[in-house]
């Protein structure tokens, strides 16, 4: 479905050179879960970035469904909920949600966008501006408008980053029900998460893919530690092997 093929990108800063991304590989399968995990700087966002073609690589190819992520047509296939969201808050959540499918060049009926504000969980605030939303309700608009066009690919970028646990709980909810109904690329430092809603991880260091797996093969191999302890142990030797 999402094959990501060695892909390169570096970034100047000044003089520096950052390596942002160093041959990264792999496959991410129709109606798979995904994790892609990794700390700060090991270039999950370039990844995101790259998928939706965002920014030119050095070397490499992103293909979906066998098409380059380059070809406008690819756009259609994807639906990205990003960790901060930025809309214009004095416009309805219906109308706003109905200009961007009218960007799109999508027709949905009332009936479906009715349910999909149901489903998550906005359906008696679909009248009021985003000025009245929550952060918590402002990232389910933020799914609710990655997934109305029903896409082929859903990514999922940190979207309960600094929400109290009622919010977080909400948000997991909405997406394990998202299972199996689409392929979800889904990005979160919550482990826990991880370990709710995806079929397979990735865990990436300084721009490499250092672990490839399905999560449960990942816990069977390691009875005696969890998802967190599995992932220090991981980028500690990776950092080891790289000084």
């Amino acid at each position: 479905m999402l094959e990501v093929q060695e892909v390169y990108k570096t970034y100047r800063r000044g003089k520096q050179l950052i390596h942002a991304l160093r041959g990264l590989s792999f496959v991410i399968n129709q109606n798979e879960s995904f994790a892609l995990i990794g700390p700060n700087g090991a270039g999950k966002t370039t990844t995101i970035k790259a998928i939706l073609n965002l920014i030119t690589l050095d070397r490499g190819k992103i293909t979906i469904d066998g098409k380059d992520v380059s070809v406008d047509e690819t756009r259609r296939y994807i639906g990205y909920a990003p960790e901060i969201p930025y809309y214009p808050t004095h416009i309805p959540a219906i109308k706003l949600l109905k200009t961007y499918l009218d960007i799109y060049g999508v027709k949905v009926s009332q009936e479906k966008i009715e349910y999909y504000f149901e489903l998550v969980k906005l359906k008696n605030y679909m009248n009021s501006p985003l000025s009245n939303y929550s952060k918590g309700m402002l990232q389910r608009f933020s799914i609710l408008q990655a997934i109305i066009t029903e896409p082929k690919l859903l990514i999922l970028d940190e979207l309960t980053s600094g929400l109290d646990p009622i919010g977080q709980y909400e948000i997991i909810e909405i997406v394990k029900n998202l299972r199996n109904k689409t392929t979800i690329l889904f990005t979160s430092h919550n482990l826990a998460e991880v370990e709710q809603i995806c079929d397979k991880v990735l865990i990436i260091n300084k721009g490499r893919a250092i672990l490839y797996s399905p999560i449960q093969d990942l816990k069977n191999k390691h009875p005696d530690k969890d998802l967190y302890q599995i992932f220090f142990d991981l980028i500690m030797q990776d950092n080891q092997r790289q000084e």
